[in-house]
This record gives C-alpha cells, structure tokens and sequence, in this order.
C-alpha cells in the first residue's frame, strides 16, 4: 500500500520545539486572531533581511497546484474533494489575510464578485467540477488581485493562504506549512536538533533556565537551572520571545554562540563561550514509584520514542519495578511507527492499529519478539492525549493489556504525511487515511473512553474573592476533535461507551522543587492545565498516586483481570474524597452531605441578583452575584448547587453551593466573578441552572447584562535614528546608532501598563544592545521619550536592516507595530564640522540623515533659525533641541547672525493611528443582519476600513463581510461608513478594523447578540 508507506506519517500535531517550555494561554478575551497587521515575519540568524520579502509569481500557482495534485493522489476521502467550495474557501482565506481583498460568493448564480482595494470584477464559477477548473479560475482571479494589491505585499502568503483555504474545506488537519511552520515541525517529528541543550522559560519577564540538558554544551559548561540568559552574541534577551531566543541559540553544529548569565545571588554577568552540538529531544521520561511501580511519561511520538521506552523500561526493571503506570496525558501525538512500536513493547499478539484509506487496509500486527515486558499496567490519559499517544491507548485497552485511566482523550483518528512541496521551503501536511483500534473500531470524534475516569473537581480555601475558584461539575462546553470544524466523520465509531467506574477527586497543586510562585492572575484550573506541560519535574500528583497504588494492589497481566477489582478499589477512594470534599466545603459554610437512598424531589424557590442590581458593567469589574435557594415544601433538599452559562468566559460555569436546605430554610452564596480589563461590549444572558442530589424542578429566568468596555488607549508614535558612528544619520556597516522613540497616548484610555519594545528582523546583521522599555503609566495626552541602541555588522550579509518596533499595553492588549528599514549607505567620512546659524527661507522638510531616502523627522516654517553643527555635500547637520540632530537641505536655507530660534518647527508623529467612531444603537437584535455605522478620520489620510464576523457557535470564523476603500476620494482625511453585516445566532464578534496604510491602523472588537430565529445568516 504505497500510500502509507512513505517515511514520515505523522498522527498529531507533534509539540513544536520540544525543548523550550512555554505555557500557551487563551488571548484576552475578545482579541480574535486576525491577520490586521502584516503576518511578522523575522529573518532567522545568518539569513538576510530581504529574504523576508521575497518575489513571488503568484499567477502561476506552483504552490496551489502541487497541492491539488497531491490531495487527489492521495487524501483519504476523495467524496470530500468539492472544487467549486474549495475555491471559495480559498478566496475566504485570501481576504482574511489581505485586508483590501473582500469577496462576495453568489451560489446561486454561480458567480463570485472579488473586490481589491476600489476595483471589482465578476467571475464565473459554473463551470468548476474539477480541481483544474478551479485552478484556472483562481489564476484569473489572482492576476486581476496581483495587478490591483497594493505595492509590497508579500504575494507568497497570498498563495499559502489560498492553499490552506483549499485544505480547509477537507479536514482540521490538513495544512500547508509555511517555511518557518516547516522548520518547526522537521525540528519536532526529527526529535533532534544542533544548540545548546537548555530548557527555557519566562519566570518574571526574564529568560530563565528552567533546567540544562544532560550531556550537552549548556551542562557540562555549568548553566544551572534558575540561571537568567540576559544577552545571545551581545543581543539582549529582554526583547526576545522564547522561540527567537531558541533560534539565536539554535545553529549549526560546530559553531558558537556566546551566551551571558546572570546567577542568582550575584550581581556580575557570566560569559560563556559555548560550541553547538547535536541535541537529542527526550521525549520520555520515567521515574521508580513506590510499590515497585515504574512510572514512564511519553511526552510526543518522535523518532527516538521506542528506542527510549524500551531503554527507560529496562532502567525501572532493575530498579525492581514489577508494574507499570504509562502517562500519556497531554501527549499530542507524532509519528504512526512510533506509536506501534511503542505499542508492540507491551503487547505480544494481536492487531494492533489498521490505517484504512477508501477500500485499502493495512494491518498492523504486534510481534512478540518486540515485547520487552508484561507487567500490569495502567495507562493515564486526558482530554489532551491525542492520534499517537490515542493507538497506544487503544491498543493497550481493546487487546486487553491495560487499564485505562483518567478522562476521555481527544478522539483523532486520522492519519497524516508530511510532503515537501517542490522549489518551496513549504510542508503539506495532509489526511491520508482513518485509524482503526483493534477491533476495528474508530476513535474519531469520540476518543478512547477510560475504564476508570477521574474528574477534577476545585474548592478554595475561601470565597471572597475572584481568584476564589470553585469547580464541582464537568465543564458545560468541551473542546476535542468533534468540535473542530470540517472534523472527519467515520463509520466504524462506535458511541456510548461509558467508563466501569468513575471518581471525583479535589485537585490540589503538586509542589515542585523548581516552580516559582503560582500566577495570581490565573484560575486554579488554569494552574493545573499550566502544570501538565511544565515537565521539567515528575511530581506525583492525584492521577498518578491513583493508578500507581491501583494497579500495585489490583493489577495483573490483562486489563479483564484488574478491572475485576474497580468496585472494590473505588470504595476506599471514594469515602475518602468525599470526606475531604466535606470536610473543605464546611470551611466555606456548606453542609454537603449526601441524600440518603431513595430521597424524593422537594420544593424549592430561587432568586438571583446583582449587587446594587447593575445592570451595566464597566470592564475590569467584579461582579457579585448572589444566589437565593428556599425550601418551600416538606423534603429536606441535600446537595443543592446553582451554575451560570453563557457566552461570556467570565460568568461561565460559574458555581454556586447551597447544600443541605432543611424544609422551611433558606441557604445563600455569593459569587465573586471578574470581568476583563480587556472585555469587549456585549450584552450577555445569563441562564441560571439550579439543581440538587433529587433533581428538583426549578424554573428561573436569565439575567440580562450589559458589559461596557473601558475607553482604551491609542499609540501615536514618533522615530528617529541618531548616528553614534560618523554623524551622517545614516546606516553604514560597523556603526553603532541610537533610535529615540517617543510615544503618545492618543486615546481616551488610560495605558497603564505600557511597554515600548524593538525588535531584531535582521538575523546577525543586527545586534541589539537596549530593546526594552517599561513607559508605565500613559494618560491620555500624556508622552514618553525612550532610546534604543544597536550595531550593525563589520560584513553584513544584505544591504538593508530591518527593526520591528512594538508599542503595547499589557493591561488591554492594545498595540501598534512596525518594521523600520535602513538602507546600508556606502562609507563616508560623515559632515564636517561647522559653526554658526542659519535661517529656513522657504518652509523646509527636516530629516534625521544626510538623505533623501532617510525619514522625514520634522517641518521647519519660513524664518525658523538653527544652529548649524556640520556640512556634508548640499546638507546642514543643525540642531533641533535638546542635542537632537536633524538634517536640512541648504538650498532651503541662508545664513543667519542672530542666535537659534526653533518655535517654528513642527515636529512629526510618524505614527498616529486613526479615530475609529461607531454607531451602536443596540448590542442585541433578532435580526439576521444589523447595520453598524461609523467615521474613521485621521490627520493624514483614511485608506480603508473592513469587517469581520465570528461566532464559536455557528463554525463561523473570522468571515470578512465588508470593505469599503477610500481611495480617490474628495475627503480622504475622513470617511463616514454603513456596513449591513451578517449575523448568526448567539454571541457575534464584530472586528472593525480601519487603515491609514498597510502599516498604521486601529482596531475595535464588540460582540452582538442575536435571538435564534428560523432564518439563518447564509
């Protein structure tokens, strides 16, 4: 079967760069994922700054075509393959990335009208039944897209988008990886890489060492855990994020790095001088627990995983282990020959996984020189274990091998390859084949259920505050396979399983020798989740004492055989977590006992407010909503509890407890909910759902809230580069300059937690020595002036280098950036020095260097006198104030004998984003679409504005629905709009997004809500 029988099959998402650590959180509510900036794209060490930017024939779609050639070769279900929605899909992607691109599909009409910037132009898509048809009709399209997109658009990510539109319409994991993802993904399934073998981490904003590699240059150089990395080859790290930081370490092997550290306790940096070598990612870890339990954890499915499984086994069975607990929680998956052989250590006979594609099968069968052991055995698994680490589990429980315990896993059940796409650094990633778990039996969708499930349940040790976190039921939304959108269906799933036995367990942090503090800003849950990926420590935590003392006392050969025992071991278990449960909940004023055999429903009554009964919420609130239960009948109620659901992740799933309500009682509790700082408008509905140990019926109506965002700050920003080497303002190699930015809060809100941050987009050609800037608190009006410092190269490798300054604020994610490019100017001498003053005769363009092509700084007014400091041809170096260079045409100017008089000069915001106005009559509507209104005006000029719509529930993501560009237009400094945009039903988020170029814009998020109708948005 040729299909499978390529090198790299993967079936996961395999963790990118194994080897840093770095905890990924949701964004901020609201902040939906747009591509409204140009994609960043950074030059990686060595690799010129042009090579960002690269030309691209975007008619001639190599790109596209290869990957259509390849999905009909080889994907698994050619009944998926629909070229006309496929071409649709791909222009969706295309003006999602391209904000002046906006397409509008007619499907009854078989036409597509596609608008790029103030053109348009209808085409036909009837005659689309073939993926050469459709590739012919995009490349007609892309021409009239390329002849009308604005100058400098990177035309390759045009393609990748289109290709991955194309793919999007087959399955969720299905993709085409871009040079850079590409990278990642060979470092991650190659389990290797050429660095320094160190773990890092941020742990207070500073780059830390969470733990050096054994036997790596990082280790035997003596860089110990805790120790900050403070600059990479004279770079700074503050500036850097973890994977930048890992590609300045990252090389070629044999090569050097130097690395500065700052250890704890001292006050001096350390150098160490390092060489790169190969490393080898570990993608197992194992430990001896007590019991004579051997512990192993599978992190990924990388090439060396079997290998070290079987070295890791034998390791624990000389250490006298004689069971063994396997962890494959938050295992993300990896290579399919990775996990049969993995699979094919503790299983000796049976089929172990079967890759199905159409009609073709392919068996794989375990073989019983391949078993190394077997020894009882547990297997813990997750919501986050999946495709790799979802065989091994399958196979382990359906061939009757080991118990399974923990929460259903993910439930992908599809197989990937890995194809390199020809004169392109790109990967496709696509759907080749469906796995099927011994007993032919699919997990897609539905992952492989536990035999004993453990349920997290969170009980603080008080209820005062927000931070305060309650969690006793299963969360009401899940997210897994099923829930992606385009998810693969399969025939051979098999539904309603359920687990032999299941337990509810208080979760409470492991203590680890090497964890900081715990974040103050993050929910117990969140802690938990951050703690299965910190996996510098194996600590026991409930799961594992669990299955380790489990399957030490009740484990045997066959999984039939242990789980004769789950009734009995569950006993024991049970009464002591509901004793704990009890106990911690009469801390908080509950009386949670449990309702004895064969109690009846009661009468209950129940009644919710909102203190102060607001109905308003400014962002960054607490809300205190207090819950009333009364006891109107004759049955005492026992286990009495409340939950909110809605939209909005601040009040979802809260809990409120009661407990035991004697007939005639009435029980309280209030719960303390944060909204956001960074909370959007909205109008919320809050269900209530109150339920009790006999399922009383309680009828009670939502409360409607209305959430007001908080004014938010807007970046206008100033730059300009001072030469520190010959004093001509411009950038020649060898030289050191310095780049004064000052900012200015422009908006209505207060940024209260700003930071100015400049960045390297030139690889080696560059060296940063400051990039950071806390500015702290900026009220509106309020300005800060900061400096940043680099060098440039003796020999660099392009003749332009390129920096990307961020300015943001961390308290409400409002941000601005932009790339600044330097051109390389030959070598010089630079101005020679001069004396005296001089007086503007006609108003005159001020510059930062001795250049046309260097950026304009400032305007001078007739009369304005400067003091001159240097000539160099037919340009005066002058003086700005506060010893600020600038530079001045002297044909613009006479000499002057008075002293310096600079009142007339005008100096330049290079940035300033544009005022964004909306019109919100209404946050809530029945309606299928709603009009929103708005002006964006702007000191220069308004290039465009478009929209996007998203709905989690509807599948619907970020849809562009409108653009309107200003171009040509009589007042281009404003430009009023009326966008009939399409709503679904539920919570919509609404992105406006309005430009004053490709590179200065300003963004506003709301969401809308509509009542569920029969009519639905198309």
């Amino acid at each position: 079967m040729h299909r499978l029988s390529r090198a790299w099959l993967i079936i996961g998402s395999a963790a990118i760069a194994a080897f840093v650590l770095t905890l990924t959180r949701p964004a901020p509510e609201g902040l939906v994922g747009l591509g409204v900036g140009n994609r960043v794209v950074r030059a990686a060490p060595g690799e010129p700054a042009s090579a960002v930017k690269r030309k691209h024939n975007l008619a001639a779609l190599d790109i596209v075509n290869q990957t259509l050639l390849k999905v009909r070769e080889s994907y698994v279900d050619p009944s998926r393959i629909d070229p006309k929605e496929m071409l649709y899909a791909a222009l969706d992607s295309v003006q999602f990335n391209i904000p002046e691109v906006l397409v509008e599909p007619d499907r009854d009409t078989d036409t597509v009208v596609v608008h790029v910037s103030n053109k348009r132009q209808s085409f036909s898509t009837a005659d689309i039944d073939s993926p050469w048809r459709l590739s012919k009709t995009l490349k007609r399209i892309f021409r009239f897209v390329e002849a009308n997109i604005n100058p400098g658009a990177d035309l390759a990510e045009v393609e990748y988008a289109a290709a991955n539109g194309i793919l999007s319409t087959l399955d969720p994991h299905s993709v085409l990886l871009d040079p850079e993802q590409a990278r990642e993904m060979n470092v991650s399934t190659g389990g290797g890489f050429s660095g320094l073998g160190i773990v890092i981490g941020m742990r207070d904003k500073k780059l830390t060492v969470i733990r050096p590699m054994p036997d790596t240059p990082a280790s035997r150089a003596g860089i110990l855990p805790k120790d900050q990395i403070v600059r990479i080859n004279g770079e700074v790290t503050e500036n850097l994020t973890l994977e930048e930081s890992v590609d300045r370490m990252r090389g070629k092997k044999g090569t050097k790095v130097s690395v500065w550290i700052l250890r704890e306790g001292e006050d001096k940096e350390r150098k160490f001088e390092l060489v790169r070598d190969s490393i080898q990612v570990a993608s197992v870890e194992s430990k001896m627990l007590s019991n004579n339990v051997g512990y192993i954890k599978l992190k990924q499915f990388s090439s060396p995983t079997a290998k070290e499984t079987k070295a890791a086994l034998r390791k624990l069975k000389e250490g006298g282990a004689t069971s063994l607990v396997l962890d494959l929680r938050s295992n993300p998956g990896g290579l399919l020959d990775q996990a049969i052989q993995v699979s094919d250590i503790f299983v000796d006979q049976g089929t172990i996984v079967t890759t199905v594609t159409g009609s073709e099968r392919e068996a794989h069968r375990a073989e019983r020189d391949s078993t190394v052991t077997r020894a009882p055995m547990a297997v813990l698994m997750n919501s986050n274990s999946a495709s790799a680490s979802e065989i091994v589990g399958g196979a382990l429980k359906n061939l009757d091998r080991a118990v399974i315990i923990g929460d259903t896993s993910f439930g992908k059940g599809s197989v990937q390859t890995l194809e390199n796409i020809e004169d392109d650094e790109s990967i496709l990633k696509l759907t080749i084949a469906q796995y099927l778990t011994p007993g032919d039996i699919s997990i897609q969708g539905l992952g492989i259920t536990p035999d004993i499930e453990l349920h997290r349940t969170f009980v603080p040790d008080k209820n005062t505050e927000p931070r305060d976190y309650l969690r006793l039921l299963p969360p009401s939304r899940s997210y897994r396979e099923s829930d992606l959108k385009a998810s693969l269906n399969s025939e051979y799933a098999q539904e309603g399983l359920k687990a032999q036995g299941s337990l509810s367990f208080v979760y409470e942090r492991p203590v680890r020798k090497n964890a900081g503090a715990a974040d103050p800003e993050l929910t117990a849950e969140e802690r938990a989740e951050e703690e299965e990926f910190d996996d510098d420590e194996i600590v026991e935590d409930f799961e594992i004492r669990f299955a380790k003392e489990f399957i030490a006392t009740y484990g045997k050969a066959s999984r039939k055989a242990s789980l004769k025992a789950v009734d009995k071991a569950l006993v024991g278990w049970r009464q002591a977590e509901a004793k704990r449960l009890f106990d911690k909940l009469a801390i908080l004023g509950v009386d949670w006992s449990e309702a004895p055999a064969g109690s009846a429903p009661g009468t209950l009554t129940a009644s919710f407010s909102i203190e102060g009964d607001a109905r308003t919420i400014v962002a960054g609130s607490t809300v205190n909503i207090t819950g009333t239960l009364s006891n109107t009948g004759t049955e005492t109620i026992y286990q009495g509890q409340a939950r909110i659901l809605s939209n909005n992740p601040s009040f979802n799933d809260a809990e409120m407890l009661f407990g035991k309500i004697a007939p005639g009682e009435t029980k309280t509790w209030t719960s303390h909910l944060k909204v956001s700082n960074a909370a959007l408008d909205r109008q919320d509905d809050l269900e209530l759902q109150v339920m009790d140990a006999a399922h009383t019926p309680v009828s009670v109506s939502p409360i409607k809230l209305r959430i007001q965002a908080r004014e938010r700050p807007v970046f206008a920003y100033s730059h300009q580069l001072i030469d520190l080497g010959n004093g001509d303002g411009l950038v020649q190699t060898g030289e050191k300059h310095k780049l004064r930015i000052t900012v200015r809060n422009s908006g209505k809100g207060v940024a209260e937690e700003s930071v100015a941050l400049l960045r390297n987009a030139s690889g080696t050609d560059l060296v940063l020595s400051k990039a950071r800037t806390e500015l702290d608190s900026l009220k509106p009006g309020d300005s800060k002036t900061v400096d940043f410092e680099f060098s440039v190269a003796d020999k660099p490798k392009d003749d332009i280098v390129v920096v990307e300054l961020s300015v943001y604020d961390g308290a409400l994610g409002e941000s601005v950036t932009e790339k600044l490019r330097f051109p390389l100017a030959p070598g010089s001498a630079g101005p020679t020095p001069a004396s005296g003053t001089v007086k503007v005769t006609q108003s005159a363009s001020i510059f930062e260097g001795a250049s046309d092509s260097s950026s304009f700084v400032a305007k001078a007014a007739p009369n304005t006198v400067f003091n001159v400091t240097g000539k160099q041809g037919d340009w005066l170096r002058i003086e700005l104030g506060n010893h600020l260079p600038g530079f001045i045409k002297k044909s613009m100017t006479s000499k002057s004998a008075g002293p310096a008089k600079l009142s007339g000069v005008d100096s330049r915001m290079q940035v300033t984003p544009p005022n964004l106005t909306l019109q919100i009559p209404s946050y809530e509507t029945n309606q299928a679409s709603y009009t929103l209104k708005g002006l964006v005006s702007d000191d220069s000029q308004v290039e465009d504005v478009y929209i996007f719509v998203s709905n989690m529930d509807a599948k619907v993501d970020n849809r562009k629905v409108f653009y309107q560009s200003n171009r040509g237009s009589s007042t281009g400094a404003e430009m009023p709009f009326a966008a009939q945009i399409p709503l679904w039903p539920g919570s919509n988020a609404v992105t406006v997004v309005a430009r004053e170029n490709d590179r200065v814009r300003s963004v506003k998020t709301l969401y809308l809500s509509r009542t569920a109708s029969k009519t639905a948005a198309r």
